[in-house]
């Protein structure tokens, strides 16, 4: 009974071991994969919140800061001093490396940095209208269509709150499309923007890019569907887009300063390889760990069974193998027909010797004959314990 009670022991503990393990090797494998997830998540995302700081926002806040700061409200009267408003422009052009100009509603004319004079009146400034009539104080718009800009334009008032015109930054399409290669090469996506009306004004792919046509919506990118069959979010969300070529992860960010939205189309293939990378090396960690596991229940049964062999086969007292071991061992040789000596020994007047000394005297003196017997046989030799003080060899 204690022999089965002790098995059952090692197995619930191997058991236990395996179902720690297991557990500890998928909650680190898990861990592995949220961490990989959220990690390759930030990357995509940082790179992107830089691109609109400084190639969106960057200009925003300079005509923002100039408008505040209503340096070129003398400028916007019909007397202005053209020169000196021209000499600004280039200035300030030449120190932020961004388009600058001012619409004057009173002068009726449009300054460029570039040094052109445009008449407000004139058929070829059809923006100017466009924008008055729009009641917000900031806009961005696409203009200039033999050479196409993204226009920042902000509303500017008189003390009385007369309207008086423009200010205006721009930056021109293809360095947008210089900046968004080199983030698609460095990162492996694409982006779209797109202002309240659904239009695409900004992209990374060339194909859907602004040109002196009209412009593209996100109704006529492929995966409008997908987009428009996800309930309304607040905020970033992303959504899977299957398709036969391959899975695509596409990631909706508001950006609320310009009231646009970014579209990142992620294809799914490297994000899958860094996964799966993952899986490996955590499938690799738990097949270790339950070879660990193994070799480590392996031992304990090892030694259990040592442990159950010894207690079988061994007398207690002389620690010499026991009759049924004994008697196994004869059989063997029988049932293999080997040559075989057999030694049987007895003390000598053991009786008296308990008799006279006691039982526990005479179980040393057992122990003793035991332990010369023990001494003088070979290897392949068997010696043990008949029974009482007769001791018996088979070699």
């Amino acid at each position: 009974m204690n022999r089965i009670e002790s098995l059952q022991k090692v197995l619930f503990i191997t058991f236990l071991l395996a179902v720690a393990a297991i557990s500890l090797v998928a909650y680190f494998a898990i861990s592995n994969i949220v961490t990989e997830q959220s990690r390759h998540q930030q990357r995509t995302m940082l790179p992107v919140f830089s691109l609109i700081e400084e190639e969106l926002l960057k200009p925003i806040h300079i005509a923002q800061a100039l408008a505040g700061a209503e340096i070129f409200l003398p400028y916007m009267q019909e007397d202005a001093d053209e020169q000196t408003l021209m000499m600004k422009l280039t200035r300030l052009e030449q120190q932020f490396d961004l388009v600058f100009f001012i619409a004057s509603e009173k002068a009726k004319r449009q300054y460029h940095s570039n040094g052109e004079i445009r008449r407000l009146d004139s058929g070829d400034v059809q923006w100017y209208q466009r924008m008055k009539d729009d009641p917000d104080d900031l806009t961005l718009a696409l203009g200039k269509r033999e050479d196409v800009h993204l226009y920042v334009d902000i509303r500017q008032y008189d003390s009385s709150g007369q309207f008086l015109g423009f200010i205006g930054v721009g930056k021109p399409l293809d360095d947008f499309l210089h900046v968004f290669e080199r983030y698609r090469l460095e990162h492996g996506y694409d982006f779209v923007f797109v202002n309240a009306r659904n239009e695409i004004l900004l992209t990374s792919l060339v194909q859907l890019s602004p040109s002196n046509q009209a412009l593209l919506t996100l109704e006529d990118l492929d995966w409008y569907p997908h987009w428009q069959n996800n309930p309304p979010q607040h905020g970033s969300h992303s959504f899977l887009v299957n398709s036969a070529e391959q899975d695509t992860l596409i990631t909706e960010i508001p950006i609320a300063a310009m009231n646009w939205r970014v579209f990142i189309i992620a294809p799914l293939e490297d994000r899958k390889h860094a996964m799966g990378k993952t899986f490996v090396i955590n499938m690799l960690l738990l097949v270790c760990c339950l070879l660990i596991l193994y070799w480590l229940t392996a031992l304990l049964s090892k030694k259990f069974q040592r442990n159950v062999y010894q207690r079988i086969n061994t007398d207690s007292l002389t620690g010499l193998s026991n009759r049924a071991h004994i008697d196994s061992v004869f059989q063997l040789f029988k049932e293999k027909q080997l040559p075989l000596s057999l030694v049987l020994a007895d003390i000598d007047h053991f009786k008296s010797v308990n008799d006279t000394y006691g039982h526990n005297l005479g179980d040393q003196v057992i122990r003793a004959v035991a332990e010369q017997l023990s001494h003088g046989v070979r290897e392949g030799d068997y010696v043990g314990r008949w029974g009482g003080e007769m001791m018996v060899g088979i070699g």
